[in-house]
């Protein structure tokens, strides 16, 4: 079986619990208008974990046996226990060290609806479109990859990234588009559309996919006609959506046992999800994967810590 390949970064997750709900600290006026903002939040927990996109969607693919590579750039802290944990769950990592900085770090505050406000702060990661895949991923490696995701990095290095998969790889590797919040950050119009060329699947959550029409100034339909196979645009306790050619399929929501942190989630179900794309299930089985996966990871804190 062919071998899934995570680019994105790696970073310590410090997640503070904090009384009370976000929503309510913030000040809407009588005309409906956001006010000056001047927000203030007491904690009642603060805990470290390991986490980042690349390292989160990867972890999740180690527990489910898959074997799968990870490319990030990484600091001289990660080395030790960060790494040695991914490779106890199963990673093949094969992270780069800038051995005079330190890994990315996210900050995090999580209420008690589960929404979060978050910093992150690349550090060593900043630097990552200046490594080529190649300084860690040998030829062989690459014929071995049969789903690569790229997650959040800025937006040349996962054009970059991508490109080089795409060379390396051709047809024989589905490549998927997973920007994140950073698109709107990153990406404008002619960025988007040449990253967009390499890959076959979109994702991303309902904010993110407005903001990608929003750069774009056009819809789903117009994406799939320009080549993607898939969009799926993910929803939390909602579920998700499949946009495909001349079809729309909506994936319910698997209910969580129990809920105490979301931190992951996501990357939980992007990570059930390539499972079964290895396995060569369609698109809707994969995505009912990952939804199932993703309800399991909101029951543990941080999102490299749930088992299967």
């Amino acid at each position: 079986m062919k071998k899934p390949l995570a680019v994105g970064s790696i970073a310590f997750d410090l997640i503070f619990g904090i009384h009370g709900k976000i929503q309510d600290e913030i000040l809407v006026e009588k005309n409906g208008k956001l006010g000056r903002q001047n927000l203030m939040f007491t904690a009642k927990t603060k805990e470290s974990f390991f986490g980042g996109t690349g390292g989160n969607i990867s972890y999740g693919l180690g527990l489910l046996g898959k074997k799968p590579m990870l490319f990030s750039l990484a600091g001289k802290d990660f080395q030790g226990e960060f790494e040695t944990h991914l490779t106890k769950s199963g990673v093949d990592s094969r992270v780069a060290v800038d051995v005079k900085g330190w890994t990315a770090t996210f900050y995090g505050m999580s209420d008690e609806l589960g929404q979060q406000i978050g910093v992150y702060q690349p550090n060593a990661y900043e630097k990552v479109h200046t490594i080529p895949l190649s300084k860690t991923i040998t030829p062989k490696d690459f014929k071995d990859i049969g789903v690569a995701i790229f997650s959040a990095g800025t937006g040349m290095s996962i054009l970059r990234h991508m490109k080089e998969t795409r060379e390396k790889c051709g047809k024989d590797v589905t490549i998927i588009f997973d920007p994140g919040q950073v698109i709107s950050i990153f990406y404008d119009k002619k960025l988007l559309e040449e990253t967009l060329a390499l890959a076959d699947i979109f994702i991303g959550n309902e904010v993110e996919c407005k903001q990608l029409q929003t750069i774009l100034g056009y819809s789903h339909d117009k994406l799939l006609a320009k080549g993607l196979s898939g969009v799926i645009e993910t929803l939390g306790e909602k579920g998700s959506v499949i946009y495909e050619h001349g079809r729309i399929t909506r994936i319910k929501a698997v209910k969580a046992k129990k809920v105490v942190e979301a931190t992951g989630a996501g990357d939980a179900y992007r990570a059930g999800m390539i499972a079964k794309l290895l396995e060569g299930k369609s698109l809707k089985e994969a995505c009912e994967f990952g939804s199932k996966i993703a309800a399991l990871s909101v029951a543990y804190r941080g999102g490299q810590t749930y088992r299967l």
